[in-house]
């Protein structure tokens, strides 16, 4: 039986310390890192409100996504742009934190600051809030592959940085170093990082559906056939 253990903490957002809750699960797998971090500060212009909120199969596509996340690790921050995006995830994720963009129209970097800096532990594992066929075996695999290196990301004609492990005391290191850090493709180009190539990430992730983001209103009927009972 897993028990979840809440202990109270503070936190900083915009300037202010505020306290939360952190939820610790005892017999976490023995490759658990310590903190998750879902990426969720898109503008989802084409859907018309925020995407991660997505039905998909009858769950909101980040509650999926959390799902993951839990079965991996001990804390979860979920990185918004604003508070009141917070206002509108925060019962489809109650176990989850949020660590609010400081800066706008910085993209998916401002959301690895913000989300490092108020992550607790030493390792931290990144996903996106929009790829709701997410299998936690991919995540496992990348945590086995990072060893004492910085990072371990997957990649194919390029690398996916937003889906990967990364120790959270060089992330912070690079980001504080002063020299522009545009993107999180930018970041592991300054890290030490081992690669996950296509073969390997197939032994974790046969149809690599871990990849299917859903951009497009195609995209999401895509993922809903692919859940669909009567698929072969």
């Amino acid at each position: 039986m897993r028990i979840r253990l809440i202990f109270p903490c503070l936190v900083r957002v915009k300037g202010k310390l505020t306290t939360r809750a952190l939820f610790f699960k005892r017999d976490a797998h023995s490759s658990s890192v310590e903190t998750a971090l879902i990426l969720a500060g898109g503008q989802s212009r084409r859907f018309g409100r925020p995407k991660s909120l997505l039905d998909v199969g009858g769950t909101p596509m980040i509650r999926r996504v959390a799902d993951v996340m839990l079965a991996l690790a001990q804390e979860v921050l979920v990185s918004i742009a604003s508070a009141e995006m917070a206002a509108a995830l925060r019962s489809v994720v109650p176990e989850a934190a949020f660590a609010i963009d400081r800066r706008d129209g910085q993209g998916p970097i401002e959301g690895f600051r913000c989300g490092f800096e108020a992550a607790h532990g030493d390792r931290v594992l990144v996903a996106p809030c929009d790829a709701p066929l997410l299998r936690p075996a991919l995540y496992r695999l990348l945590i086995e592959a990072i060893g004492e290196r910085d990072a371990a990301v997957p990649r194919f004609d390029v690398i996916d940085p937003v889906r990967g492990v990364y120790r959270r005391k060089v992330v912070l290191d690079v980001l504080a170093s002063g020299s522009e850090v545009p993107s999180p493709s930018a970041l592991v180009d300054r890290l030490d990082a081992v690669f996950v190539d296509p073969p390997r990430l197939r032994l974790a992730d046969p149809d690599l559906s871990s990849f299917l983001d859903v951009n497009t209103r195609d995209d999401l009927e895509n993922i809903l056939r692919r859940l669909s009972p009567g698929r072969d």
